[in-house]
């Protein structure tokens, strides 16, 4: 597995609603601690430390509260009455809504509900309640998650009472961050009734240890094998002007001097293939992904070209100790 095929693993993770994390507690979340949970900061896993380079970051993204507030019935769909939620503002990010749709006024809908109404974010319809304007909608497909919510109206509420669920996006997996969901029942979850917190969709599973899989993936047999191969690369080439450079050290020029010089002709073909090779990546990736899995997938390539980089100068280095005046009869007798 590479490490494109990693970033679309997450990337589907994510949109199955496997990192979405739910604590049900009928009427006893506290709406104002849930909210706050996407401020927390925390320390994040050691694996996640070591692929996102940070100690200290947000192991909740998002965070929201959600209570039943009866049906409310569709005049377009007077025989089958919806259920109604009210929900805190921060649920719209875990449902991955976007800025405008948060602030526009109005109830949210998901896309399924909006195809069979023929609706769209903007539009108005009528209710047993009076009119409604839909402020957005947010994607949730009927692909074995949660389904409560797809056929559902959400109207967004002030944080005051008690709600029944409390919902997070939890994301990369850390079950620390999971149990803080506890942080937000009025009374604390005894261990009979922890198991009410769970995961939007289990489709994929109930959790994905990227970094195990980034350690055991087939492309880290790449990070050792550039090296060596700028290593040996400059050593042949090297080697392969061994007559040039034992004359020139027969001329009297110090090996100091040739040393520099061998250097920089090195340098003059490695520099430029390194860069190449890591443009050519770049674009391959903006292509398969997007250019913020590009450059993800640059940063993690930069100490392996880094490492070529260095490596075939101390080829250079190793293969010209190994030219003497005194072999240069020799090389010539061997020269092809």
């Amino acid at each position: 597995m590479t490490v494109l095929a990693l970033q679309q693993q997450s990337r589907e993770w994510v949109q199955s609603g496997a990192a979405i994390h739910m604590l049900m507690d009928e009427r006893e979340i506290n709406p104002d601690t849930c909210s706050s949970l996407s401020s927390t900061i925390g320390t994040l896993p050691v694996q996640t430390r070591k692929t996102a380079a940070a100690t200290n970051a947000k192991p909740i993204r998002a965070s929201g509260a959600l209570r039943e507030n009866g049906d409310i019935t569709l005049d377009a769909m007077t025989a089958a009455p919806l259920p109604l939620y009210q929900v805190t503002p921060g649920l719209a990010e875990v449902l991955g809504m976007d800025t405008e749709s948060r602030t526009r006024n109005g109830v949210w809908i998901s896309t399924q509900l909006a195809s069979t109404l023929h609706t769209q974010a903007g539009s108005t319809f009528t209710t047993d309640q009076g009119h409604m304007q839909i402020a957005g909608v947010f994607s949730w497909p009927d692909d074995q998650r949660d389904q409560r919510i797809a056929y559902a109206i959400l109207s967004p509420a002030t944080i005051d009472g008690q709600y029944d669920e409390c919902w997070a996006m939890i994301w990369p997996n850390n079950p620390a961050a999971i149990e803080l969901l506890n942080t937000t029942a009025l009374a604390l979850p005894s261990a009979s009734t922890a198991a009410t917190i769970r995961q939007a969709s289990t489709a994929m599973g109930n959790t994905l240890d990227l970094w195990e899989l980034y350690r055991h993936r087939i492309s880290r047999l790449i990070t050792p094998l550039a090296p060596i191969a700028a290593f040996a690369i400059a050593w042949v080439s090297t080697r392969a002007r061994r007559i040039e450079l034992a004359d020139a050290l027969h001329m009297g020029i110090p090996r100091s001097t040739l040393q520099v010089i061998t250097s920089l002709e090195t340098l003059s073909w490695s520099l430029p293939a390194l860069s190449a090779a890591a443009v050519l990546n770049y674009i391959v990736a903006v292509t398969l992904s997007d250019h913020s899995n590009a450059k993800t997938l640059l940063f993690i390539q930069l100490p392996m070209l880094a490492a070529s980089l260095l490596t075939s100068q101390l080829g250079t280095v190793a293969a010209l100790q190994t030219i003497t005046t005194k072999r240069l009869f020799a090389y010539f007798k061997t020269r092809r």
